[in-house]
């Protein structure tokens, strides 16, 4: 199951870094080339971040990933404590962000947001690049089968129908609303 755990965590960092990537593009298209705000996009990718990384995907890391291997290794504590520390600021952030994009779209003021876009985006990235490059080896050698078992179950359970849960299809239909709505080259990256 191990790799199969690591597999979906990292697809599933693939599905944000896409999505922020277009936040990026957007920024830097409107900022260094006077395109004009695309309004509904970007209010899209605040949606997602909202309904997937910080309702599902971090809360799993944080009960499951992050559980299993301080039980296995203090190697990990201080990588964790600021993994879950940016989890616990991400919310805080992407509500700043939201509240951003708001205020530019009634004021037209897009410096603060274009400042706030591009640091969270820079944030996200970095941040998932910390568990995958130096985290997930300390996982790799800490963690037994069953460990990685209820990782990858725990991961799989996001889109339980017994519980009426179906948080990737959401974030599937928001992530494809984005493809839609997202100007060419990102639109062309159909899934």
């Amino acid at each position: 199951m191990k790799p199969e755990a690591i597999q979906i965590i990292k697809d599933e960092h693939l599905a944000i870094a896409a999505v922020m990537y277009c936040l990026r593009y957007l920024v830097r298209q409107m900022r260094d080339h006077g395109e004009a705000p695309n309004f509904p996009l970007l209010h899209a990718i605040l949606d997602y971040v909202v309904s997937y990384p910080d309702r599902w995907h971090h809360p799993k890391e944080n009960d499951y990933l992050f559980a299993a291997i301080k039980e296995r290794t203090h190697d990990a504590d201080a990588i964790i404590a600021r993994l879950e520390r940016e989890h616990r600021d991400g919310h805080p952030r992407i509500e700043d962000l939201t509240n951003r994009l708001d205020d530019f779209e009634r004021s037209g003021k897009a410096a603060p947001f274009y400042e706030a876009a591009d640091a969270y985006a820079q944030s996200e990235w970095d941040h998932m690049r910390r568990e995958e490059d130096e985290l997930m080896p300390l996982a790799e050698r800490a963690l037994t089968t069953d460990d990685w078992q209820r990782i990858y179950e725990a991961f799989r359970e996001n889109d339980n129908p017994l519980y009426g849960l179906k948080p990737k299809d959401d974030a599937e239909r928001l992530y494809q609303r984005i493809l839609a709505l997202a100007p060419s080259p990102i639109g062309y990256a159909r899934r």
